[in-house]
C-alpha cells in the first residue's frame, strides 16, 4: 500500500501519471469536489510536470533511435573516406595543388548553408567520370574532399544528438524518492553541464585554435589548450549538488494545506502518494530540465560565432591563394584541411544543437502552459527504415539532418565506389600498386607486405581478401555484402555464420535479428530487440495480460542455471571462496512495476526455491509466487502454451528472453498473434 512506501521499495510502485494519485485519493475516501479543487489548484503544477516528463522520455527515445542510425552512416562514411583517398606517390606537389583546387571548388557548400554539395557541378562531373572510368586527379580529390566534409558534418550532428540523448536520459534518472536512490547525488553529466557535453568540448577546442595558423604552429599550442580545457571542465563541478524537486513538492503541500485546508493526515497521505506515483521524480525532472534549457540557450550563438570565425578566415585565405602565383605547400594544405574539418563539424553541431535547444525549450514550456494537451513525441521500437518514431511533431528536423548524410552516400559516394570497382576495372581488394593506400585490404600476395599485423585483419569469405574491421562484418567485406544484398531474394540470412537460422530472419525488411542488429519488427514479426527500457515501452503500448520473463542473464545476472544466492563458507571447507551477490536488472524492475497484468518467471534454471528466496530479498514478493521451471526436453513455447493458454486464448503476453532460440524455435510462439517477443540485450550504464 501507499503507507508502505519507502526508499527501499520506491521502484515497485506503478508511477508516471496523475491518474494513479487520483485513484489513491478516491480509494482513501476523498470526495470528487476536493480532488478537482486539488487538480485545478496546488497540483496543477504537478500535472504539467507529468506531461513534461512523458514528453522528455519519448524525446530521449527518439534521439536514441536517431543516434543508432547515425552510427551506421558514420561507418559507411569512414569507408568512403578511406576508399577515395588517393596516394600522390612521387607527385606530392601536384597532389597538394590539386587538393587545394578541390577544396576551393567545394568551398561554396562549406561557406553557405543554402548550397548543397549535391548541387555542385564539379561533384556531379566527378561522379559521372567515375562511372565512365575516365576520372582525373581533380575528380578523385573532389570525392575525397566531399567524403571528408560529409563525415565531419555528420560527426557534428552525431555529437549533438548524443548530447541530447545522454543529458535527457540523465535527467530522466532523477530519483523517485525525496531522499534519492543514490543519496541524493545528481548524475555527473548534469553536475558538469555544459562542460560534460561533447558539443561544448569541441567548441572549446575550436575557439582555442587560430584558424589562420599553420599546422605546426597549432601543434605547438596543443598542450596549453588542453590544460585550459581541463580547467574549464573542472570549474563546472563546483555547482550545487543534491536531488531536485524538494522545494516544488513542499510548495504543493503547503498550498494544499493553506488554500484547501487539508488536515495533516491528509497532507501526509498526499505526499506519500505523490512520491510513490512518480510525482516527486516529475518535479525533479522539471527543475533539471530548466537548468538544462538555460545551458542550451546560449550554446547555438557561441557555435555560430565560432563557425563565422572559421568561415571568414577560410574565405580570406582561399581568395588570397587563388590570386597568388606561388604554389601552396603542405602546411597550407594541412591548415586548409583542418579549417574545413572545423567548419563542417561546427555546421553540423550548430544545426542539431539549435534544433535540440528548440525542442527542449518547448518541452520545458509545458511546465507552465496547460492550454495545449496534444502529444509531441511518441517513440516506437523499430529502429530501422525510419520507423523508429511513431509520431514526431511537425517541423522536427533532427531526423532530416541525419538523412542528409545518407543522401550523399546513396547519390554520390557509393555509386562512385561501385563504378570504380566495376567500370574502372579496379581490383578488389586493391593491389599493391593501387594508390588507394588507406583501404587496409590485402590479397594473398600483398598480405606478407602488409604494415599491419595479420591478427588485426579479417578474411572475406567471398572475395578472399583480408581487411581491417572497418570493412568486414560477419566474414563479408562491405563491397561483397552490398553485391549479395542486391542479389539476395531468399528467406534466410545471407551470412553463413548466422546462429539464428531461418526463423531469425525478418522477411518483411530482409534483415536478420542477430546479424543486422539492432533490428526490430514488432508490428509484423512481433519480435523486438532491446534493453529493459524497450521492455517497459512495449508493456506500456501493448498492455499484455501476461509478462513472462526469463531469469538467467535477463532479469538476474546469473547464468548457466546457477543459484542466485551467494555461496557461504562452510565449517568443512573454510578455504572455500564466497560467491558474489547477484543483481536484478534495474530497467526490468521498472518493467515489472509498469505491468498492469500478472508477471511470471519462466526459466530453465532448476533452483526454484533459491530464485523465490532471491526475489523476496529483492522486494519482488508477488513475482516470487509465480516462478515456473521449464522441464528438460520441452520448448519454452510449448510450456507457455500449455501453462498459460490452455483455456483462455484471448489474453496477450510479452515474452522476454536473452536467448533468441527460445523465442523463435517453437512454431506456436512464432505464429500466435497474441504472443509478443523481446530479445533482451542488457543495457550498459551511460
Amino acid at each position: 500500500t501507499i503507507f508502505d512506501y519507502s526508499i527501499h521499495n520506491a521502484l515497485l510502485f506503478s508511477q508516471g501519471d496523475w491518474s494513479l494519485t487520483r485513484r489513491d485519493l478516491e480509494l482513501a475516501g476523498v470526495d470528487e469536489v476536493s480532488i478537482e479543487a486539488l487538480e485545478d489548484g496546488p497540483c496543477s503544477e504537478l500535472i504539467r510536470a507529468y506531461r513534461a516528463r512523458r514528453e522528455l522520455i519519448h524525446y530521449k527515445k527518439v534521439c536514441l533511435h536517431l543516434f543508432e542510425e547515425a552510427q551506421k552512416i558514420e561507418r559507411e562514411l569512414k569507408q568512403a573516406m578511406s576508399f577515395f583517398f588517393w596516394n600522390d606517390g612521387d607527385e606530392r606537389e601536384l597532389g597538394a595543388k590539386t587538393h587545394i583546387e578541390a577544396i576551393r571548388e567545394l568551398s561554396p557548400s562549406a561557406l553557405h548553408d543554402d548550397i548543397s554539395p549535391l548541387n555542385l557541378e564539379v561533384v556531379n562531373t566527378a561522379m559521372k567520370r567515375h562511372e565512365t572510368g575516365d576520372c582525373t586527379l581533380l575528380d578523385r580529390k573532389i570525392l575525397y574532399t566531399l567524403a571528408c566534409g560529409a563525415w565531419m558534418y555528420h560527426t557534428g550532428i552525431q555529437r549533438a544528438i548524443h548530447d541530447a540523448r545522454d543529458v535527457a536520459k540523465a535527467i530522466c534518472m532523477s530519483p523517485r524518492h525525496p531522499e534519492g536512490e543514490a543519496n541524493g547525488e545528481r548524475p555527473s553529466k548534469l553536475v558538469s553541464l555544459p562542460a560534460s557535453m561533447q558539443v561544448y568540448q569541441s567548441l572549446q577546442t575550436a575557439m582555442q585554435e587560430d584558424p589562420s595558423k599553420s599546422r605546426r604552429e597549432r601543434q605547438g599550442k596543443a598542450g596549453i589548450n588542453s590544460q585550459a580545457s581541463i580547467h574549464t571542465s573542472s570549474s563546472q563541478k563546483n555547482e550545487s549538488t543534491g536531488a531536485k524537486g524538494a522545494c516544488s513538492l513542499q510548495r504543493i503541500l503547503h498550498n494544499t494545506r493553506t488554500q484547501l485546508g487539508w488536515s495533516e493526515e491528509a497532507i501526509h497521505f498526499l505526499s506519500l502518494s505523490i512520491a510513490a506515483r512518480g510525482g516527486f521524480k516529475a518535479l525533479a525532472i522539471v527543475q533539471e530540465l530548466r537548468l538544462y534549457n538555460q545551458h542550451l540557450s546560449d550554446l547555438p550563438s557561441r557555435l555560430s560565432a565560432a563557425l563565422h570565425k572559421y568561415q571568414s578566415t577560410h574565405m580570406q585565405i582561399t581568395e588570397k591563394m587563388s590570386n597568388s602565383e606561388t604554389d601552396a605547400d603542405d602546411d597550407d594544405l594541412g591548415a586548409a584541411v583542418r579549417r574545413l574539418h572545423q567548419i563542417h563539424s561546427l555546421r553540423g553541431a550548430l544545426k542539431a544543437c539549435r534544433e535540440n535547444a528548440r525542442w527542449i525549450a518547448i518541452i520545458e514550456s509545458l511546465c507552465r502552459d496547460s492550454s495545449t494537451t496534444s502529444r509531441l513525441f511518441v517513440a516506437g521500437d523499430n529502429v530501422n527504415f525510419n520507423e523508429a518514431c511513431a509520431f514526431v511533431p511537425k517541423g522536427f528536423e533532427l531526423g532530416s539532418f541525419v538523412t542528409s548524410s545518407r543522401h550523399i552516400l546513396d547519390r554520390i559516394l557509393i555509386p562512385a565506389m561501385k563504378a570504380a570497382i566495376t567500370v574502372g576495372m579496379e581490383s578488389w581488394p586493391p593491389t599493391a600498386r593501387s594508390r588507394r593506400s588507406r583501404v587496409l585490404a590485402f590479397d594473398e600476395k600483398t598480405l606478407k607486405h602488409a604494415g599491419i599485423g595479420t591478427k588485426k585483419l579479417l578474411r572475406c569469405q567471398s572475395c578472399c581478401g583480408y581487411f581491417n574491421s572497418r570493412w568486414v562484418r560477419h566474414h563479408l567485406c562491405s563491397v561483397c555484402e552490398m553485391k549479395k544484398r542486391q542479389d539476395h531474394c531468399g528467406d534466410s540470412c545471407l551470412f553463413k555464420d548466422c546462429r539464428g537460422g531461418a526463423h531469425a530472419y525478418c522477411v518483411h525488411f530482409k534483415r536478420c535479428f542477430l546479424c543486422d542488429a539492432p533490428h526490430s519488427c514488432e508490428r509484423l514479426c512481433r519480435l523486438s530487440r532491446g534493453s529493459g527500457e524497450v521492455a517497459t515501452a512495449l508493456v506500456e503500448s501493448i498492455r499484455p495480460s501476461l509478462l513472462l520473463l526469463d531469469f538467467d542473464r535477463t532479469l538476474c545476472s546469473t547464468k548457466c542455471g546457477a543459484s542466485p544466492l551467494p555461496k557461504r563458507k562452510t565449517a568443512s571447507d573454510p578455504h572455500q571462496k564466497e560467491g558474489h551477490a547477484h543483481s536484478i536488472d534495474p530497467e526490468l524492475r521498472v518493467t515489472i512495476a509498469a505491468q498492469r497484468g500478472t508477471s511470471y518467471i519462466v526459466t530453465r534454471n532448476s533452483h526454484k526455491a533459491e530464485i523465490e528466496q532471491f526475489l523476496r530479498q529483492q522486494g519482488l514478493v508477488e513475482l516470487s509466487k509465480n516462478v515456473h521451471v521449464v522441464p528438460k526436453n520441452v520448448s519454452k513455447g510449448s510450456f507457455i502454451q500449455e501453462t498459460f493458454f490452455g483455456e483462455d486464448n484471448g489474453q496477450t503476453c510479452l515474452c522476454i528472453d536473452d536467448d533468441i532460440r527460445e523465442l523463435i524455435n517453437d512454431p506456436w510462439m512464432r505464429n500466435c498473434e497474441q504472443v509478443h517477443r523481446l530479445l533482451f540485450v542488457r543495457a550498459f550504464a551511460t
